[in-house]
């Protein structure tokens, strides 16, 4: 009998329950499509460190943000980093030890791979891109998304397989019920990315994006009773949410093109076929846990406060500047044109 082969997948984001879900979900998949050929073993940043002792930047975790981010512990304040982007430099790390074949497969925030990789993946980001759900799977599942996938392997040392949710819809969380645009400009508001900044300047807010501050600024932040933050519901821990629904904080499997290269083409076929289901069953999974969290809102002391038609037409008016700059942040016009086409509703 021939030896499984054991391979690596790196957990590298918190929920840290929502990648190991997925990452088991996959090994299941792959097992019945090469059955007894590999072996998966699912390791955080931590646990990689310290069997590997290599790599000791992964255990560098964020500040956490005490009120309104960060259901799950980001671990000791012994490797909490004093700033968002001090934490940020272990991705450099993170896809080059990946490409050199360290570990062999990762799940990461489209955001992130946008930042360090290809700027298109950020056109994933884009608000007021998709229509639905379905849209999304249209998209991330057909032929855009197998580009995205297959040129991110020619630039860089990854390969993508797969694109899932990282809570699904993005909704701002905060301290106080936010009722319209105009009591959300009035807050102190933390964003994910350049798209979230400009969007919401264009409703008169000034938007802070949380990977600029220190710890302790974000410790302020969460003190101010008219603070905010851009998130989704499984990443919020507060009592109020503003459901804005303004954009997908997706995420993506990836594996390094160095294993990659090792595979047969009938193996690599498999991975791909598992990446993609296990995409599929997983952003089905985020759809159910939002309607979990919306039904047990109410239980949970959690109010759930929707953007009126008129204000969510307002916000969208607003998100045509961001449309307007897509050659300024090196995001492919036609590409995006291509996503919005396979929508039915969409106006920008």
């Amino acid at each position: 009998m021939t030896e499984r082969r054991k391979i690596k997948w790196l957990i590298a984001h918190f929920p840290q329950y929502l990648f190991v879900r997925t990452a088991k979900a996959f090994s299941l998949e792959l097992e019945q499509l090469c059955p007894g050929e590999f072996e998966i073993e699912i390791l955080t940043m931590d646990q990689y460190a310290d069997k590997y002792n290599k790599y000791h930047e992964f255990k560098l975790n964020p500040p956490n943000i005490k009120g309104l981010d960060g259901k799950e512990d980001f671990g000791t304040d012994e490797n909490r980093a004093t700033t968002w982007s001090e934490s940020t430099k272990k991705w450099p790390i993170l896809f080059k030890a990946l490409g050199d074949d360290e570990f062999q497969l990762s799940q990461t925030q489209v955001s992130i791979i946008g930042h360090v990789l290809d700027k298109n993946f950020h056109a994933i980001d884009l608000p007021f891109l998709f229509d639905d759900h379905d849209h999304v799977t249209r998209v991330l599942d057909g032929k855009i998304g197998d580009y995205l996938c297959q040129e991110i392997g020619k630039k860089t040392p990854v390969t993508g397989l797969a694109f899932t949710y990282s809570g699904g819809y993005r909704v701002i969380g905060s301290n106080q019920k936010i009722t319209n645009l105009t009591e959300l400009a009035n807050t102190k508001l933390l964003t994910h990315t350049a798209h979230s900044d400009k969007l919401f300047e264009g409703i008169g807010a000034d938007p802070v994006r949380k990977f600029k501050l220190s710890g302790d600024e974000l410790a302020d932040v969460a003190k101010d009773e008219n603070a905010s933050i851009e998130t989704t519901y499984l990443r919020f821990n507060g009592k109020h949410v503003y459901k804005t629904e303004h954009s997908m904080f997706t995420t993506s499997i990836l594996t390094g093109n160095k294993f990659w290269a090792s595979l047969t083409d009938k193996q690599q076929e498999a991975f791909r076929i598992a990446a993609k289901k296990t995409a599929k069953h997983e952003r089905k999974w985020s759809v159910a846990d939002a309607k979990k969290y919306e039904a047990l809102a109410v239980e949970n002391g959690v109010e759930i406060v929707n953007i009126t038609p008129e204000d969510r037409a307002t916000l969208q008016q607003a998100a045509t500047k961001t449309y307007e700059q897509l050659e300024s942040m090196n995001i492919d016009p036609v590409l995006v044109k291509a996503i919005i086409a396979q929508g039915n509703k969409n106006v920008h």
